[in-house]
């Protein structure tokens, strides 16, 4: 099942090998605390392998799209039809105005972001230091977005499913014995002069992926099964997932990334899993 957005460094060419490394279908509850466009969750949905479900976010305006989509779709597809597709171009910034006076709520909300997502440059969520979105419009021939029978497939795996943005330790917290978690963090950036900070206002350094990693291990201890993913450098594999405090490097993929402006490469991550760790036998 494919999300109804485009995201930076989503997952679903991953989806399959990330599915490998949680192992049997979740007997207890999924947890994702970076859920992004939620590509890994649909992907484990429409498999079998996740039931019971809580997804959670750090940006609350990416989660109000979330929420809208599940409890309110047909509203959504009506707000969407609203938008501009012919003169898509011309009137992007009149709807990305739009967007950032707000509500960041509620159905015409999610309808702006969706469009915009798909209409700006190489679908990037960005925003400035006064919390606006300023990605400039794309250069795409023409505006495209998902068909309606996909909104409603994504609508109806989100049945059920408690969404919330929350810190990613108030949802590691509640995980245990035959539960699953999977962490999709920013990423440790490649160089000193790549870190990207304009996702939302909450700052992601070395300090926070320590705090990921430990809350991780506390999981594992609690009888979770827990799988991260990262960029494939040094400190991820021996400082912050490193195999002597139970950690595997699972698969290490190759993935497709823009490396400099203009350019595209491609770049190694890391999958890494850990637990359920048996406490009686630590």
């Amino acid at each position: 099942m494919k999300p109804i957005m485009k995201w930076a460094g989503g997952k679903a060419r991953l989806a399959g090998q990330i599915r490998a490394a949680l192992g049997a279908p979740c007997a207890g509850t999924y947890y994702e605390p970076f859920l992004g466009s939620a590509a890994v969750y649909l992907h484990l949905r429409a498999a079998g392998h996740a039931g019971a479900a809580v997804l959670s976010d750090g940006n609350p305006k990416l989660v109000s799209v979330h929420v809208a989509v599940r409890d309110d779709v047909e509203g959504v597809l009506r707000a969407l039809d609203d938008l501009p597709l012919d003169d898509w171009r011309e009137r992007y910034y009149e709807v990305r105005e739009a967007y950032n006076r707000g509500p960041f709520h509620g159905v015409h909300h999610a309808a702006r972001f969706l469009w915009l997502n798909r209409a700006g440059f190489n679908g990037l969520y960005r925003e400035n230091k006064s919390g606006k979105f300023n990605v400039p419009v794309g250069r795409y021939d023409a505006l495209r977005m998902p068909a309606a029978e996909r909104f409603r497939e994504v609508s109806a795996a989100l049945q059920g499913v408690e969404i919330l943005c929350a810190p990613f330790e108030a949802v590691l917290e509640r995980a245990g014995a035959g539960d699953q978690v999977y962490c999709d963090p920013p990423y440790v950036p490649l160089t000193k002069s790549a870190c990207f900070t304009g996702y939302c206002s909450l700052p992601f350094g070395l300090e926070e992926q320590r705090a990921l990693a430990l809350a991780a291990r506390k999981a594992a201890f609690k009888g979770a099964r827990v799988v991260l993913s990262n960029h494939d450098l040094p400190v991820v594999r021996n400082e912050l997932y490193p195999s002597a405090t139970g950690f595997q490097h699972v698969a290490r993929p190759r993935v497709a990334r823009a490396i400099s402006r203009g350019a595209r490469g491609r770049v190694t991550e890391v999958i890494a899993a850990i637990g359920p760790i048996d406490v009686s036998a630590a």
